[in-house]
């Protein structure tokens, strides 16, 4: 829509008419100049036909161009929300070989710790409307999958399409957390987050357990870590069935302290219900920051009067000069001396 900035220049307009009738009026003393020896020529009688208001139509539309102009028309957009404390969060999704095992369920069938990771994950990154969200996928080494965006659906798209092998089979949990603050340390965020999710321990790396958590102890990025695996599977074998323990390489202890060293907390995901459940307590930990704040993009639009009343003057001037120079021709052709 098209606002004034100054829209008070509009009472200018009526000006040159007050200027006109309530200043006095000067008379003029005109005298006739008696030529006897010259032939005079009637006016043109086009000029004499010419009503006087007509004269003023293009001196009016000028003067109104500027008035114009000088109350600063503009375009304003429709108001764009912004949110200038937008959490910054860096997802670390393990995709090591064991996250193929399928002790998860979800919608009543059977799946693997990472296709379960996939829906729940994907759901909770597109609700996180006005933070920016990055994702590092990690196994034999760690990688940022995708650089922190405003673009959640971009986000959650990859991180439902992270396939096992994409980086490994192995578990380099030490470089993920070592990526993610580094990665941090070179951006200029208030509020900067780790979730840190994972179905293992370290056994890969270039960085051990201890100076993945004294790395973290030593730099203001909070992580919150989830480690995911059921706690008990059903094996029939030749014997009958067993009860097994898949989740007996997750290693809680060092996840509890990363997450502890850096005021975060510790999830422990054991379904996909408990999953989900941990996603909605974060969410609550760290709520999504709601301002009211909003900018309207604004685009001038005085150039336009200056320009038409630019061009108006211009053809007036031409107009007139070429009217002066006819007459001056027509005086000079008509007179004769003796």
């Amino acid at each position: 829509m098209i606002e004034f900035g100054l829209i008070w220049a509009l009472v200018l307009l009526p000006l040159p008419l007050l200027v006109r009738f309530l200043t006095p009026r000067v008379k003029r003393m005109q005298t006739a100049i008696w030529m006897p020896q010259a032939r005079h020529t009637a006016p043109d009688a086009s000029v004499l036909r010419t009503p006087p208001w007509r004269r003023w139509i293009i001196p009016a539309l000028i003067w109104s161009l500027l008035v114009v102009a000088c109350a600063q028309p503009r375009w304003v957009g429709e108001p764009i929300t912004i949110n200038p404390e937008a959490r910054e969060i860096m997802i670390a999704l393990d995709l090591s070989g064991s996250m193929q095992m399928d002790d998860m369920e979800l919608n009543g069938r059977s799946v693997t710790r990472l296709e379960a990771a996939h829906s729940i994950l994907a759901d909770f990154i597109r609700r996180r409307t006005g933070d920016r969200i990055g994702l590092i996928v990690y196994a034999d080494s760690a990688h940022v999958y995708v650089p922190i965006t405003s673009d959640l659906e971009t986000v959650a798209t990859m991180a439902e399409e992270a396939f096992i092998g994409l980086a490994g089979q192995r578990t380099a949990l030490g470089d993920a957390i070592a990526l993610s603050i580094r990665y941090f340390i070179e951006r200029d965020s208030p509020n900067r987050l780790v979730l840190m999710l994972t179905d293992g321990a370290i056994n890969t790396g270039q960085i051990n357990a201890e100076q993945a958590i004294e790395l973290a102890r030593s730099h203001d990025v909070k992580i919150h870590t989830i480690g995911i695996g059921s706690d008990e599977v059903t094996v029939r074998g030749i014997f009958g069935e067993r009860r097994l323990n898949p989740s007996v390489d997750l290693d809680e202890i060092f996840l509890n302290e990363v997450a502890r060293a850096t005021g975060g907390e510790y999830f422990r995901a054991r379904s996909t219900q408990e999953m989900e459940r941990i996603y909605a307590l974060i969410d609550r930990l760290e709520p999504i920051a709601r301002d009211d704040a909003s900018i309207r993009p604004q685009r001038s639009l005085a150039h336009f009067p200056l320009s038409l009343a630019f061009i108006l003057f211009l053809s007036r001037w031409i107009a007139l000069s070429l009217t002066s120079a006819s007459s001056i021709k027509r005086v000079q052709g008509g007179a004769s001396w003796k």
